[in-house]
């Protein structure tokens, strides 16, 4: 085990590298140099300025920074194609399936990647771990020099029902999760918070990012559908589940919304146990689930705003049995999609790591 530990950051920059550098500080990671790296076209390129974002302060607009704050000293962000992987020990791969698929092989042959991108979700060589779920995984790492970590939706719902599952079983889980705008990145962001301004000024606004306006309104997609009517982000958290939970036979149906908030995932989450359970049974699970907190009471819920934004915690709430199955339970996950979905998660897996196996 090393003393300290180089660590390289794929992603965007004003999003989960910053954030993923604000948890390794925060949880005294032993960090010797960090390494964000961001692809020449992004750092060279100035943000292009559509209609819908016009009422912007113009300081949105600025060319993309060349430095990043961690632990109070600013950092060089560096171009992805020039960096040699040499340098680092382990690498966070924060970013999309594309950039993961054509850089994560590359960057494995020198340092262990941990990818957040779903890129090696099919992979058996590559182990799916969740910290507080399946953390025993970690030791297949060495197979591929990879870790997958689970998307935000499916990190928090796993963590709220594996207890559950390994006590009772779980037959059915049915989810609709609702998802902020930043489920798209810096964009969706940017996206909401223009068209917001563009309607509360009389303006009309044009689509491009999303299906549909995001500001004041839900629409229940994310990503492309396939032909069957299924997003690739509702697929994965099918099979992520069943991965997690080590049980393929547990029946998965997922549907992701858009909601009009800049950060946090909601999930409506309704589950069909083998047999009828007492809530009290449930509500003991939930207590002794690692990084899960429970509402004092059935109609207690967290605020999205208060309690779950900038939190590492998954919080739950209206825990409740199912009126009309006795063998259902209802319950209502929320989480920071990015806090806590991507940078504590990846560096939890990371510090397990360190201390079990490097």
């Amino acid at each position: 085990m090393k003393s300290e530990y180089n660590i390289a950051l794929i992603g965007e920059l004003h999003g989960c590298i910053e954030t993923t550098l604000e948890v390794l500080a925060a949880r005294d990671f032993p960090v010797a140099k960090v390494f964000p790296l961001v692809t020449g076209a992004e750092l060279f390129s100035t943000p292009s300025i559509d209609e819908s974002q016009d009422d912007f302060d113009d300081n949105e607009f600025e060319p993309q920074a060349n430095t990043v704050m961690f632990a109070g000293k600013p950092v060089d962000v560096l171009a992805l194609e020039e960096f040699d992987w040499q340098q680092a020990d382990i690498a966070f791969f924060l970013t999309d399936i594309e950039t993961t698929q054509k850089w994560a092989d590359i960057a494995s042959k020198h340092c262990v990647v941990i990818d957040n991108s779903g890129a090696f979700l099919s992979d058996e060589n590559v182990p799916l771990v969740q910290i507080g779920v399946n953390e025993e995984g970690l030791g297949r790492y060495a197979q591929s020099n990879k870790i997958s970590i689970p998307s935000s939706e499916s990190a928090q719902l796993a963590l709220a029902i594996k207890q559950l599952h390994q006590e009772v079983g779980l037959v059915r889980v049915s989810v609709a999760s609702y998802h902020s705008v930043s489920a798209a990145g810096k964009a969706g962001i940017t996206t909401l918070a223009g068209e917001t301004a563009r309607l509360l000024n009389a303006k009309g606004v044009e689509t491009t990012l999303f299906p549909q306006q995001s500001a004041f309104n839900v629409f229940p997609q994310l990503g492309p559908l396939n032909d069957e009517g299924v997003s690739l982000g509702e697929l994965r958290l099918i099979n992520e589940i069943r991965a997690l939970l080590n049980d393929p036979s547990v029946i998965v149906s997922s549907t992701q919304v858009v909601v009009p908030m800049f950060y946090g995932c909601a999930q409506a989450v309704h589950l069909q146990t083998h047999y009828p359970v007492d809530l009290e049974e449930v509500a003991h699970s939930l207590h002794h689930s690692e990084g899960l907190s429970l509402a004092e009471s059935v109609c207690d819920y967290p605020d999205m705003i208060k309690d779950v934004v900038g939190q590492e915690e998954v919080k739950v709430g209206r825990l409740r049995k199912d009126i009309c199955d006795a063998s259902g339970i209802n319950l209502w996950i929320c989480a920071d999609n990015v806090y806590f979905g991507v940078a504590s998660n990846a560096v939890q897996v990371a510090q397990r790591l360190i201390h079990t196996y490097l």
